[in-house]
């Protein structure tokens, strides 16, 4: 509106100036016969600004006599000079029947009826002026102005355009600049202006007109610079200055031609308004241009990646119980997505997107709000989010002007989307499926491989991941997105120096992007010491195995990477049981160092054990190899092996030891492995045992997965009578089930709860088969990265030497990163 104003005064000021000395030439014969000798001074009072004097000789003269045309003239246009529309009507339906009114007043008449947006009734007289002097430009410059407000915008055109045609002068390209803004085109508007002006440069007014419609066209920058040597008010000038902050902030939001140069524009707007709030902080004329810049730094702050400040900010904003604008609210709602909001981003999003069909959203606000559902685990709405998308979106689409259809975006960003819906809800095999078939039909696509590569990575196949990751690195080596997934891949397959030379080339080229900062933070975990604990303690128990009240403690200490590969550790386990015999106690106090490379893991150990009074040098020798994704082979060596009996211990006997297995591991939801364990006791007696166990996923829903976990067991041993639990033969079958529910998840927090139960059968040589049944309940808490803790409730009953006992207890485990 205001620079509508400035339009029609700008195009109308020429035409009063002609008018009033028109006016003050054909009142001078009046004049002479006037009985008022100060009617001259009152006209030019009125055209000095100051028309109250005027109106108030004219309502008395109306009084005392009969005004002439020429008086009634002056008093329309003295009356449209002060504003005053409703007055300039009331005189003009009261005389224009009676008397034939100059020029002058119908012009001021037919302003103010346009003013009132009497469009019909003001075009008439302008039509009625014109036929009166048809060679007044003023006249048709008035017509034109309404024929535009009046919405005729073909005619205000073509009249326009006449106009210029006939005479090229910045008036008439200001007339244009008028009829063009008023049918809404706002580029056409801002040549017509530049033409005017560029014709009569001094012209203030044309300036300011200028400053105006490059302010409305969002050229604040120059707009700003050309202020400087205007003469605008205070109030435009700071909107001005609030305009070109904000303009450096949309700039923001565009691509920069390389990364380092991607906040220059964003570190530049936070200066200026950082200059700009100080200015107007203390100004209470400024307190709108003042608010308007603290919500506007809202953008430069998101693309900065200072989200907490953006939230801070925003809250701030909501406490002065005034209203935030939209755009500044969709910052908000980003801002609280990458902080980790996710429930109040997707309250932000619902509230400004509303009941809109997700497919109708633009795609940045698709990809948001189906993160919001998604890390705030409203799964359903996720879902329903993606179906809207996939069903609304052909695979091609027809764009407005060419026959040949094109492939839709929104087609594949549903697609895309669904494959990240199955991977956070656990539906890691159909995942897999979309995405290798996206990653194949669009080969030239890096970001469908790179997410085929990550799906893979999820399933526990991190070489296949790696040579899906070589295949996109073909097509941008340099890719942030493929550095990332090459790095958590590297780490997976302890491709250390590796994944520590991406890591080191993303954070420097993107340190402050959340991605880049969550790898940096893996890799920093990995940097890290780590202890080790676990144990349990039995309640009720009278296996001849545990002993009754039997406890144990495992723990170590690993030291951080060293040379990348190496690893120092040092630990103690603790046991001790009460048997028939007495009490047995082991101390063992170790220390050892752990190498690990691709496909390979070693770990050696010594230790000196305490038993019965004495102490006895033990040795470890641990390690495997991956042959690739699927299979991998086993064992160690042992000196004073770890799995001897404690009641073994207790009677003096150890036993030296070893194991050897073969593990195939399709994926996440199946895996087998084969073990055998031979140990040679000192009392002579020779133990293998064997072992065969494994996982079939039975059901996967986003917070709960339920397995099938069958194990078979059996031992020889070459030795009776022993002082220790020593079947000649056993055999054992133990089918079990094992469901896990997540109670609470918030990003790296997971508080989840499991339960156990199985039954099987046991046999023993020289005694009947009898009846496993085991049962346990327990519960982890998962923190950041850095902490793990779990405890179990466990149950079982089962045969020994024919007689069934049953073992209540509770294990643990914890492990840290400092």
């Amino acid at each position: 509106m205001r620079i509508a104003q400035q339009y029609k005064k700008i195009a109308f000021r020429q035409g009063l100036r002609a008018s009033c000395a028109l006016s003050l030439c054909l009142f001078f014969p009046v004049l002479a016969s006037a009985a008022d000798s100060n009617y001259d001074q009152l006209i030019i009072q009125a055209r000095e600004g100051n028309t109250r004097g005027l109106l108030d000789y004219m309502h008395a003269q109306e009084q005392q006599s009969e005004l002439n045309a020429n008086q009634v003239a002056d008093w329309l246009q003295v009356a449209g000079w002060s504003g005053n529309d409703a007055e300039v009507t009331r005189v003009w339906q009261r005389y224009h029947t009676s008397m034939d009114i100059p020029v002058r007043g119908v012009a001021a008449a037919a302003r103010a009826y346009r003013n009132q947006k009497q469009w019909n009734t003001s075009l008439s007289l302008w039509e009625q002026a014109r036929q009166l002097e048809p060679r007044n430009d003023d006249l048709h410059v008035g017509w034109v102005m309404t024929l535009a407000d009046a919405k005729q915008n073909y005619r205000a055109l073509q009249e326009a355009e006449a106009m210029l045609v006939a005479d090229p002068s910045a008036r008439n390209y200001q007339l244009l600049a008028y009829v063009y803004r008023s049918q809404g085109k706002s580029w056409d508007t801002l040549f017509a202006t530049t033409r005017a002006e560029g014709i009569e440069p001094t012209n203030a007014e044309l300036e300011q007109s200028l400053l105006g419609t490059l302010s409305a066209n969002r050229i604040s920058g120059p707009a700003l610079n050309m202020s400087q040597s205007a003469k605008i008010s205070p109030q435009f000038e700071r909107t001005l200055e609030a305009d070109a902050a904000a303009e450096l902030v949309r700039m923001s939001f565009t691509s920069t031609r390389s990364e380092r140069d991607r906040f220059l524009v964003a570190d530049k707007a936070l200066a200026r308004y950082d200059v700009l709030l100080k200015k107007w902080k203390d100004d209470p004329a400024a307190a709108v241009e003042y608010r308007r810049a603290r919500v506007d730094r809202l953008g430069a702050l998101l693309n900065r990646n200072r989200y907490s400040e953006v939230v801070s900010e925003y809250e701030s904003l909501l406490a002065d119980g005034k209203p935030v604008p939209d755009y500044a609210r969709r910052w908000a709602a980003s801002a609280y997505l990458a902080d980790r909001k996710p429930q109040e981003a997707q309250k932000l999003f619902s509230e400004l997107f509303g009941p809109t069909n997700a497919v109708n959203l633009p795609t940045d606000d698709e990809q948001d709000l189906f993160y919001a559902y998604m890390e705030s685990e409203n799964y359903a709405m996720a879902q329903q989010e993606v179906v809207q998308i996939l069903e609304k979106s052909p695979y091609q689409r027809h764009f407005y002007g060419s026959p040949t259809p094109g492939p839709n975006d929104k087609w594949l960003l549903g697609r895309t989307l669904l494959v990240q819906y199955e991977v956070m809800t656990n539906d890691l095999p159909a995942a897999e499926k979309l995405s290798y078939n996206l990653a194949r039909s669009a080969p030239g696509n890096q970001g469908l491989v790179i997410n085929y590569a990550s799906v893979l990575d999820a399933r526990g196949l991190p070489r296949a991941a790696e040579r899906e990751l070589k295949i996109a690195e073909a097509l941008e080596p340099s890719n942030l997105e493929l550095e990332r997934q090459q790095a958590y891949v590297a780490l997976d397959l302890q491709e250390f120096r590796q994944m520590d030379l991406l890591t080191d080339d993303v954070v420097d080229r993107s340190g402050e992007d959340p991605a880049s900062q969550r790898l940096d933070r893996i890799r920093d975990i990995h940097h890290k010491s780590e202890l080790r604990i676990s144990g349990s303690q039995g309640i009720d128990s009278d296996s001849p195995v545990s002993g009754s009240h039997d406890f144990t403690l495992n723990s170590a200490i690993y030291g951080p990477p060293m040379g990348d590969n190496w690893r120092l550790f040092a630990g103690f386990n603790y046991a001790n049981s009460e048997f028939e015999e007495g009490k047995g106690i082991t101390r063992d106090a170790l220390g050892g160092i752990e190498w690990r490379a691709r496909d390979y893991w070693i770990e050696a150990e010594l230790s000196n054990r305490n038993y019965n009074g004495g102490d006895k040098l033990g040795a470890r020798l641990s390690g495997w190899h991956d042959f690739n994704d699927n299979w991998r082979v086993g064992g160690s060596a042992e000196r004073l092996s770890q799995n001897t009996p404690l009641r073994a211990m207790r009677n003096d006997v150890t036993a030296d030891g070893g194991t050897a297995y073969v593990r195939w591991y399709q994926n996440e939801r199946r895996e087998y492995q084969f073990s055998v364990a031979p140990s040679w006791f000192s009392d002579g007696n020779n133990r293998w045992e064997f072992g065969l166990s494994g996982k079939e996923r039975m059901l996967t829903r986003p917070n709960l997965t339920l397995d099938f976990t069958p194990s078979l067991y059996g031992s020889v041993n070459s030795k009776e009578n022993v002082p220790y639990f020593n079947p000649k033969q056993d055999f054992s079958v133990t089918p079990a089930i094992q469901a896990e529910h997540v109670m609470y998840r918030h990003y790296e927090t997971v508080w989840s709860q499991r339960l156990v139960a199985g039954v099987g059968a046991y046999w023993q040589k020289n005694y009947d088969t009898g009846l496993i049944t085991q049962a346990g309940y327990g519960q982890r808490l998962q923190l950041n990265n850095t902490f793990d803790a779990g405890v179990m409730l466990t149950w079982d009953k089962r045969p020994y030497d024919g007689k069934r006992e049953q073992n209540l207890g509770v294990a643990f485990d914890l492990n840290v990163r400092f």
